[in-house]
């Protein structure tokens, strides 16, 4: 292996690692509320803390319906009679800012956390889809 090659190997493993060290510096906030939307319209905004330990059953208006959980302060779904699947397989969300997406029943489901650490009724956003 050149000199070069060793090089740019070490600074891969550096941007790696360094990602990794921002994205935990980035959403190290408290996850506080869950936001349930469907089709850009919120649909539920709750405390994160209140619904520990319950699953949702989100109805469709096509008759369709997912299943969220919520446990040890993470978020899943659980059931969904959508035809790929893709929400359950995104597995379980923890931090503020990620997010469960269902395409077919046009379903979000985000943790939202605080922008003001005092009131802890504050939102944030990054965008807004309409």
């Amino acid at each position: 292996m050149k000199r070069r090659d060793f090089l740019f190997a070490a600074a891969v493993v550096f941007l790696i690692i360094l990602c990794f060290l921002l994205r935990s510096v980035l959403y190290h906030g408290e996850a506080v509320y869950l936001e349930i939307s469907r089709d850009g319209t919120m649909i539920s905004w709750t405390r994160l803390s209140e619904l520990e330990g319950q699953e949702l059953r989100i109805a469709s208006p096509d008759g369709g319906y997912n299943l969220v959980c919520i446990e040890n302060g993470g978020v899943f779904v659980r059931e969904a009679d959508c035809e790929n699947g893709d929400c359950i397989r995104q597995g379980t969300i923890h931090h503020t800012g990620e997010s469960i997406i269902c395409l077919p029943h046009k379903l979000t489901v985000t943790i939202v956390g605080s922008a003001d650490s005092g009131s802890g009724d504050a939102q944030i956003y990054d965008t807004i889809v309409r």
